[in-house]
C-alpha cells in the first residue's frame, strides 16, 4: 500500500547526495513534530516555500517565512529550519553542486551566482515580484522535479538548464526581498506586459496569460487595456511585428521572420504587417537595404 499523506511527512531532514556538476531537488514535506539541527551543506540551495509557515534560522538568526517565500542559502552557511506546527512546511529545494557553477559555462554561472546573493540575500525570505513572475519561477521548480522523477534521456541537463534559468529570472527582477514588497494586480499586469515584450513570439493565448496573473481572462483583459490602450491582441501583435522587422533586418528571409516572429500563418503576417507598418515585408526590406534580396 503507498504511504498516507501522514506517513509520507518528514519529521527530520532528508538525506541527499548531489554529484559534482549536478544539481537535484528534494521535496520535504513535514510533521507537525518536524524538527532539525542547524547544519552546514556542502551545495547551494534555493527553497520554495510551497505550503506553511515557519522560520529560518540563519547563523543563530531566526526569520519568518509563509507559503510562496524564496529563500537563498549559499553551500556552508549554518542554518535551519523550524515550522509552526499547526501549517507545517512543505519545501521544495533546488540543490546545486557548487562545482555546477564553475564547470561548463566560462564563469557565468558564478556570476549569476554572485549577482543573485547580491540582490536576494543569503537566508532572507524574498518573494515575486508579481504573481505573474511568481507563476513563471513556480512552474519552472515544477519542471526540475518533473525532469527528475520522470529521468528521461537527458533529465540531468534540462534539470541544470531549468536551474540556470530560475538563476537568470530572479537576477532580472523576478524577486524582490519580502519586506520590500507590495503587490497589485496592476503589477502583475506589467509584469506580464514586461514578458510579452521580451518574448513575443510565444503563442500565449490570453486565457493562459490570465492564469499566470492570477486573474479572471475579464479582468486581466480590461486592466491590460488600461496599461497600455490597446486590446491583448493588438499590443501582441504589435510586438510581433517590431521583432519581425529586427528578424528581417538581420535575414532578409521574410517566411522565417513569419514564424520566428509568432505567426503561423503567412497570409495573416502579410495583412498584419501592412497594417503596422504601412509596407508589405517585401517592401520593407527594400526600403532598408535596395540591394538586400527577398
Amino acid at each position: 500500500m503507498p504511504p498516507t499523506d501522514t506517513e509520507s511527512r518528514r519529521q527530520a531532514p532528508a538525506r541527499i547526495t548531489v554529484p559534482e556538476g549536478e544539481v537535484r531537488v528534494l521535496e520535504s514535506h513535514h510533521a507537525s513534530d518536524f524538527t532539525m539541527e542547524a547544519g552546514q551543506w556542502p551545495y547551494h540551495k534555493i527553497c520554495w516555500v510551497a505550503i506553511g509557515r515557519g522560520q529560518v534560522e540563519v547563523s543563530g538568526n531566526c526569520t519568518e517565512i509563509v507559503q510562496n517565500d524564496f529563500i537563498i542559502l549559499p553551500a556552508g552557511l549554518e542554518h535551519r529550519f523550524e515550522d509552526d506546527p499547526s501549517e507545517p512546511l512543505t519545501l521544495v529545494i533546488l540543490c546545486i553542486s557548487t562545482t555546477h557553477l564553475t564547470v561548463g559555462a566560462t564563469g557565468q554561472r558564478e556570476k549569476l551566482w554572485s549577482e543573485l546573493l547580491k540582490q536576494m540575500a543569503a537566508g532572507r525570505p524574498c518573494c515575486a515580484r508579481t504573481g505573474f513572475h511568481h507563476s513563471s519561477l513556480v512552474e519552472n521548480f515544477r519542471l526540475a522535479l518533473r525532469e527528475q522523477v520522470n529521468s528521461r534521456t537527458g533529465w540531468q541537463t534540462a534539470m541544470k538548464s531549468t536551474v540556470d534559468r530560475i538563476m537568470i529570472a530572479m537576477c532580472r527582477g523576478y524577486c524582490e526581498l519580502r519586506e520590500q514588497h507590495t503587490n497589485s494586480s496592476t503589477q502583475t499586469i506589467i509584469g506580464a506586459i514586461e514578458y510579452l515584450d521580451a518574448h513575443p513570439y510565444e503563442n500565449l493565448q490570453i486565457e493562459e496569460m490570465a492564469e499566470r496573473c492570477r486573474l479572471s481572462p475579464r479582468r486581466f483583459t480590461d486592466l491590460f487595456k488600461q496599461q497600455t490602450g490597446q486590446t491583448y491582441n493588438s499590443y501582441l501583435n504589435q510586438q510581433r511585428i517590431q521583432y519581425a522587422c529586427k528578424r528581417l533586418d538581420e535575414t532578409g528571409h521574410i517566411v522565417y521572420a513569419c514564424h520566428e516572429s509568432g505567426f503561423n500563418d503567412l497570409a495573416y503576417f502579410y495583412r498584419v504587417f501592412k497594417k503596422q507598418t504601412g509596407q508589405t515585408p517585401g517592401e520593407y526590406i527594400h526600403a532598408q537595404n535596395p540591394n538586400k534580396q527577398h
